[in-house]
């Protein structure tokens, strides 16, 4: 089928390089484009290209090296992609720069995630921060940008004051729209907090499942909420789940009664724009009294992957918090071919840890113990809660 015929799905040419003298772990990957390849699918566009450079010098008005960005217009010609995919953050100068020479839209990093958040955010708090990072990433970038991604905020953006200039009327008016949102954002975070504060006097603990985008955290919700319940979404994409929420479940022994919440995944280079629209939502995990890191144990890449789970976690300050950290996806693991007449659930030795897995069962019930071990062992604040509210 060629190019021309597949124009109903958008299609797009992934850019992606390392820089010289900097360290970077993606220089020790076999396939450093895999992450945007699935980011950009997540979004719903199809990938039809991809060039890469590693060792890349850093060219200021596009960021990307000549050479590289030649061979990045060589391939959207010969693909006739509608849109350039770059795995690093740009200016507004940078991109409009790109855009001008390559001939098709251009979107780096951030904004791809950030659109992947706009189709999934489903509440009205999720909705409102992922708006708030849009705007936030835009502010800065209204130079480069011209005005066209303004008007897909809908409703215009208001009259010039004497003497403005548009730049400075769309700056003034998505400042303001930033302060409606964050006070908004803040009213949704007070009612959360007496939420937060109801559930504490009640003593259940609370379990805030973490990891990286697509680690298999929402099937484990399910699995661990047990049947009759409304099944929370779970693919195998990144960001298929959003929004955080919290399911009753009940420990088999000593029938101990919790709370687990499904927390937003966590990603490589996470846009600082996320972080801070998204606190309150991340901070469903600063309150946990445990937090269970789940990993994707069939992840050729889940110790650098884990790495930044728990490098994010510290910066949103919740390195205090007691921590399980299990193998998930243990049915999805290698096996070695003699192993095959002797096991019937595949199970990675190399892992050094539990190996669960939510669709067969395995483990499960492994996992409760440890999970009552480590809140009945806790000093952290699950004890000190329930000290408080006696």
């Amino acid at each position: 089928m060629s190019y021309e015929t597949q124009k109903a799905v958008p299609i797009a040419v992934l850019v992606g390089f390392t820089i010289r003298n900097k360290r970077d772990e993606r220089d020790k990957l076999d396939d450093p484009l895999e992450e945007l390849r699935l980011l950009v699918d997540s979004m719903g566009v199809e990938t039809v290209g991809e060039v890469y450079q590693r060792n890349m010098n850093v060219e200021g008005r596009t960021l990307i090296s000549t050479h590289l960005l030649e061979l990045a217009k060589n391939e959207v010609a010969r693909t006739k992609a509608t849109l350039l995919c770059i795995d690093d953050t740009l200016s507004g100068s940078q991109r409009a720069n790109i855009e001008d020479y390559v001939g098709c839209e251009v979107l780096d990093r951030t904004e791809v995630i950030l659109q992947i958040f706009a189709l999934r955010a489903q509440t009205t708090e999720g909705k409102l921060q992922v708006e708030l990072a849009q705007l936030t990433y835009l502010l800065p970038r209204l130079r480069g940008r011209g005005g066209k991604e303004l008007s897909a905020l809908g409703g215009g953006i208001g009259t010039r004051g004497p003497g403005e200039t548009k730049l400075e009327t769309d700056r003034r008016v998505i400042g303001k729209k930033i302060s409606k949102l964050k006070e908004k954002i803040d009213r949704l975070g007070r009612r959360r907090e007496l939420q937060r504060k109801k559930r504490q006097q009640s003593g259940v603990p609370l379990i805030a499942l973490v990891g990286y985008t697509n680690a298999g955290k929402s099937t484990l919700l399910n699995a661990l909420s047990g049947p009759g319940k409304p099944e929370a979404y779970a693919d195998d994409r990144l960001f298929a789940t959003l929004d955080p929420l919290t399911r009753k479940a009940y420990a088999p022994s000593p029938g101990m009664e919790v709370l687990i919440t499904d927390t937003v995944g966590f990603i490589d280079r996470l846009p600082t724009e996320l972080v801070a629209a998204f606190r309150a939502t991340l901070e469903e995990a600063l309150f946990a009294d445990l937090l269970v890191i789940v990993v994707d144990g069939s992840d050729h890449d889940w110790e650098r992957k884990l790495e930044v789970v728990e490098k994010t976690l510290n910066d949103i300050g919740a390195a205090d918090i007691s921590r399980l950290t299990i193998f998930s996806k243990s049915d999805l693991y290698p096996v070695q071919e003699e192993d095959l007449d002797t096991i019937t659930i595949p199970v990675n030795p190399s892992l050094d840890g539990l190996k669960i897995s939510a669709v067969n069962g395995y483990g499960i019930d492994e996992f409760w113990n440890q999970v009552v071990d480590c809140l009945q062992a806790s000093t952290g604040s699950y004890a000190e809660r329930l000290n408080n509210c006696q």
